[in-house]
């Protein structure tokens, strides 16, 4: 019978003066995940209340690149950490912290098959070229927000079919960013072309600005075929399309971590939800009792330690949105009965309706690649 390793195939460490990290990997092999263990301490403790870097939105691009220019994954990092939200049910393991020399570390997984079993989907890298892990990041030491470069370090995992029996993959996923721009105005609709032949499994939708949630970035987001001949999806309301989106999916939608408060400051926590739900929050190591208020349902969601003085508390909140993401899914019969056959459209674009200008959203999307 076949079984599952789990292989750690190399790290790196001290990356502050690599902004990309390339690595070649094995020219064999059946593949579902490569895992990658970003790890970075935090510069100094947090003095800005407006400013909040959790490490994912410091990885500008993490890339599967097969031949040396087919990109088989080509994510941002909070890209990346939404779409592991959306395959496995819940968020990445992760670690955040904003006190010095506090621990940063993320979990995130380039997935090529369904899930970390699939036994039908995933990478057989020897039917494939030349393929290359490529790691982009714009972590930094130039303010006290951001993080202490000397103590980054990766690690990269490959979970993987071994023994006899091992399984055929007839397929993969390939999932990449096709889109980004900074809106113009109110009611301007901006027309993203989708490529069209493979069967998608998603697109997304992801507004990157620190205030703005889905519906304040965009009012109208539709799926359009053959220049408007007709819709698969139209999505009127961003809130309302997530809040089902959690039950449609069997998310799990809760995250922790450490933040620091500072004097009676409102602080903003990280904008991992695009529409707050609850939170809670806890001093962690006060010299003695420190009073808090807390602000849910705000975008970012915030704290305030209504006595003076700056400490570290622990934070859980909930939400709807995650990293500010939203899926538009043909993907939940497990054999992929339930898949997006494009290959007899002569179009397929994503037609956004901007909400206010100045707002960076960005479009990607997941389709299934034949061997």
């Amino acid at each position: 019978m076949p079984y599952m390793l789990r292989q750690r195939i190399t790290s790196i460490g001290a990356l502050e003066a690599v902004p990309t990290w390339r690595y070649k990997l094995p020219s064999v092999g059946k593949y579902t995940a490569f895992e990658l263990i970003v790890d970075c301490n935090r510069l100094q403790a947090r003095a800005d209340p407006d400013v909040n870097y959790p490490i994912e939105s410091q990885i500008s691009k993490v890339e599967l690149v097969e031949g040396g220019s087919r990109a088989l994954t080509s994510l941002t990092g909070s890209q990346l950490d939404a779409v592991n939200y959306w395959q496995n049910g819940r968020t990445a393991a992760r670690r955040t912290s904003q006190s010095a020399a506090g621990d940063n570390l993320i979990h995130l997984f380039l997935m090529g098959g369904r899930d970390l079993f699939d036994t039908s989907w995933g990478y057989d890298l020897s039917k494939m070229g030349e393929t290359y892990i490529e790691y982009s990041h714009d972590l930094s030491a130039d303010a006290a927000e951001k993080f202490d470069v000397s103590s980054h370090t990766v690690y990269l995992y490959g979970w993987k079919w071994e023994g006899p029996g091992e399984p055929t993959f007839d397929r993969f996923l390939r999932t990449r960013q096709l889109a980004a721009w900074s809106t113009v105005a109110a009611d301007t609709i901006h027309t993203v072309n989708l490529p069209i032949g493979n069967p998608y499994r998603f697109v997304g939708f992801q507004s990157k600005t620190h205030n703005a949630s889905l519906g304040g970035a965009a009012s109208r987001v539709e799926l359009s075929v053959n220049n408007g001949q007709y819709s698969p999806v139209t999505i009127q309301s961003c809130m309302h399309w997530v809040m089902q989106e959690a039950q449609e999916y069997h998310l799990n939608n809760i995250i922790s971590g450490q933040d620091w408060v500072i004097g009676t400051a409102s602080v903003d926590l990280p904008a991992y939800f695009s529409y707050g739900g609850d939170v809670q929050a806890t001093a962690r190591s006060a010299a003695g009792p420190l009073d808090l208020t807390v602000r849910p349902w705000t975008n970012p969601m915030t704290v305030t330690a209504i006595t003076a003085g700056d400490n570290d508390i622990t934070y859980l909140m909930s939400g709807y949105g995650f990293q500010k993401c939203l899926r538009i899914g043909f993907d939940h019969l497990p054999d992929g009965g339930d898949l997006l056959a494009t290959s007899g459209f002569g179009s397929m674009d994503l037609l956004v309706t901007e909400a206010a200008a100045d707002k960076s959203v960005a479009v990607f999307a997941q389709d299934v690649l034949s061997y």
